[in-house]
């Protein structure tokens, strides 16, 4: 066999991979978007029909707006938080210079290896102990703990990626730690800190399992509030505000393609 055949068979060969596994990842979102313009009052696939119907009932209920806030002002506050403590732990294991960091860095991300509901099930009596059950705090603080390695990785990332004697000879021509981490350090990793903080809100915002366990009606999250449903009256609603939910993320992955294509640029 020639070697033009056999780059042609490979070419081939990875092409109808990449195809197949398109489709994989695809193929269910786009079922989920076909379903929440069908006509019939019950999920189904393919829709014999194409209507707006569940769109507008879901802008006429309330409740998914004070979910979709409710999520909103949590990932957001959950960004904010993850964004500090993941960077002064990045901070600390990238700058300590001490053998126990690598321990500290294992601990950090541990979360990302562990079930949720693992850790759903041990801050649920934390919060219940701390008088903080049902509250705001508690799902901040759970979306934090799963959100906060995301930023880690990404600033941790960030810092090794540039010389830290920038840092010094700033603090040698008189700037103290703060300034030299102002006007060095932060610009320098500003882009994956955003990308991290991005991320973090990306897990808060979808997020079930922690919310099934720390929120309450007044807190309640809208993945919370599409489980529920699920749970009780399955209609093409639910399609719908799980479209608007992936179009929504879509726009944070190209918020995150964004600055990774400015970082690359100004790199």
């Amino acid at each position: 066999m020639s070697g033009a055949m056999t780059r042609g068979l490979s070419r081939g060969g990875s092409a109808l991979l990449l195809t197949l596994l398109g489709v994989f990842l695809v193929a269910p979102i786009v079922v989920v978007v076909l379903m929440s313009f069908t006509n019939q009052i019950y999920l189904t696939f393919p829709p014999t029909g194409l209507v707006l119907r569940w769109y507008f009932a879901a802008w006429n209920e309330s409740r998914w707006f004070d979910a979709g806030w409710n999520s909103i002002q949590i990932g957001a506050a959950t960004a904010f938080l993850s964004m500090v403590l993941g960077t002064l732990s990045a901070l600390a294991v990238t700058r300590g210079g001490r053998r126990w960091t690598g321990w500290v860095a294992s601990l950090v991300i541990a979360p990302m290896m562990l079930p949720h509901i693992i850790i759903a099930i041990g801050l649920y009596p934390t919060m219940l102990d701390l008088k903080l059950a049902n509250t705001y705090i508690a799902v901040i603080l759970g979306h934090t703990v799963v959100a906060m390695p995301l930023v880690f990785t990404t600033v941790s990332a960030a810092l090794r990626g540039y010389d830290p004697a920038l840092e010094f000879a700033a603090m040698t021509l008189g700037a103290n730690g703060w300034q030299a981490f102002r006007y060095v350090t932060l610009p320098m990793i500003g882009s994956g800190l955003a990308i991290g903080g991005i991320f973090a809100f990306a897990i808060s915002f979808d997020e079930l399992m922690l919310a099934l366990f720390l929120a309450s009606a007044r807190t309640e999250t809208l993945p919370r509030l599409l489980w529920e449903h699920l749970q009780q009256t399955i209609t093409p609603v639910i399609a719908a505000v799980a479209t608007l939910v992936l179009l929504f993320t879509v726009l944070l992955m190209g918020a995150v393609m964004l600055l990774r294509r400015s970082d690359v640029e100004a790199a």
